[in-house]
């Protein structure tokens, strides 16, 4: 990779980036400062957070319809709050969330079970806080046995953006990975999955090929945009609300736990 610029980052630390000619990847310097940059996880300047997750909830119903998912397990793989699990769990959808680096608030009850084979994984606003997207992905697709995924980062196409692109947002820090559509295919070829770009945010891999009806209605405008239209409108998920079914599973965990304590508190007396 070769020398690219330098920026201040955090407003404190000199950080060199980096431009790989081949892949089309932008890079950070080894990121040391992350211990500084994710003393809050979901950084003050994500205001967008709410807005983000529900345009995904809106928008991922029908793209699940769309690519036959709707009935699969999934799982939001870097969940942050919980956001978006729970909100697709209101809207019937057998999802699960976690998150290595935030507490997940909103699904906590609703972690991945151990051994979970998925159908489709999620990972939103991602792969940019990622230093090595390849062996990140390979951990996640082997744990939950699955190769579909619905993910998002800003793209850049050919040159580097110039300093006041918004998305390097130097003053997290937590930003330190961007890509190329074609960074992200040569990504996917290195995992043996099939890429395809929704739009400069929104990607998709997948283990096997779309079908031909797929393939044509996703990446034509004027297709998506009738079939957007006949599932809103006309066909609509029929799926029930997780919301009562999950309000009950945790009273039961809570009944659980509360006659735990005081069968032992019980045994000590």
């Amino acid at each position: 990779m070769e020398y690219a610029f330098t920026a201040k980052v955090l407003n404190a630390y000199d950080v060199d980036y980096f431009y790989c000619q081949a892949s089309g990847l932008l890079q950070t310097e080894l990121p040391y400062w992350l211990d500084h940059a994710y003393q809050n996880a979901i950084s003050d300047l994500d205001v967008g957070i709410l807005l983000r997750n529900e345009t995904n909830a809106q928008v991922l119903p029908w793209l699940l319809e769309l690519l036959e998912f709707v009935d699969k397990s999934i799982v939001d793989v870097a969940c942050g709050y919980g956001i978006l699990p729970r909100m697709l769990r209101d809207r019937g959808f057998d999802c699960y969330g976690f998150d290595k680096y935030c507490q997940n608030l909103f699904a906590k009850h609703f972690e991945p079970p151990l051994g979970l084979n998925a159908g489709l994984l999620l990972a939103f606003e991602t792969l940019e806080h990622v230093f090595d997207p390849v062996s990140f992905l390979e951990e996640v697709f082997t744990r939950f046995n699955c190769r579909n995924l619905i993910f998002s980062t800003l793209t850049f196409e050919d040159s580097i953006p110039t300093l006041d692109w918004w998305y390097y947002v130097f003053e997290t820090g937590q930003h330190i990975t961007f890509y190329q559509p074609r960074t992200l295919s040569m990504i996917a070829e290195k995992l043996g999955c099939y890429y395809l770009s929704l739009s400069p945010e929104l990607h998709l891999y997948t283990e096997k090929p779309l079908s031909f009806i797929q393939g044509n209605i996703i990446t034509s405008r004027r297709l998506l945009k009738a079939y957007t239209f006949w599932y809103n409108h006309l066909k609509r998920s029929k799926k029930m609300s997780k919301l009562s079914e999950d309000m009950s599973y945790i009273k039961r965990k809570f009944d659980s736990k509360f006659k735990n304590l005081v069968e032992n508190q019980e045994d000590t007396d």
